[in-house]
């Protein structure tokens, strides 16, 4: 029994191919629909299972949408069960929108294995992770002190973790008046 929330595409879309600007702009309202019923967690798995083919343009208007929703919902979307081919479609259109996208080779009962992130993502980001990894929780001072960053100040490192928030690549927990951030999923950083 699975401990998180699954959208499973085929299922809600009705079909093994989502081909072409029409079939995602078909596909995008049953997604969101689908994403709105979700139980509330920090993640969510799209599972492309049984999907033979997703288009990029089709990605563009389906698939990308649901993500950045999911975002909005507070969860970070995980696509799941790409074969190769639909895999470099979305990473394509993915790159081409800037925004980058979690993938997983798999699934266990209780969380994706072997992630990686697709699409753009400014190095500056991909840093931050890194630091607050190995932090394991960290507040934009203490994470800019661990980085040893002379170029930047506390304030940047303040804006890098509250974007990273924003994707739901980081949890974001307050006390006080200070922001602690921790990796959504440990193995975000390892893919990169």
């Amino acid at each position: 029994m699975k401990s998180f929330p699954c959208l499973p595409v085929q299922i809600r879309v009705g079909k093994t191919d989502i081909i072409g600007v029409a079939a995602g702009q078909a596909a995008r309202p049953l997604l969101l629909e689908a994403a709105k019923a979700l139980p509330r967690a920090p993640w969510v798995a799209v599972d492309f299972g049984d999907i033979d083919m997703v288009s990029a343009s089709a990605a563009r208007e389906c698939v990308l949408p649901l993500c950045v929703y999911l975002n909005e919902l507070g969860a970070l979307p995980i696509l799941t069960n790409l074969n190769l081919e639909t895999l470099e479609e979305i990473s394509f259109a993915a790159q081409a929108l800037k925004q980058p996208v979690v993938i997983a080779e798999g699934l266990s009962d209780s969380e994706p294995t072997a992630l990686r992130i697709l699409g753009d993502m400014d190095s500056k980001l991909r840093e931050t992770m890194r630091v607050v990894a190995r932090l394991q929780e960290t507040d934009a001072k203490t994470a800019h002190e661990a980085s040893q960053d002379t170029s930047t100040g506390v304030t940047a490192w303040n804006n890098r973790l509250s974007t990273l928030a924003g994707l739901r690549f980081l949890r974001e927990r307050k006390s006080g008046k200070t922001k602690y951030y921790s990796l959504t999923l440990k193995g975000l950083v390892d893919g990169q």
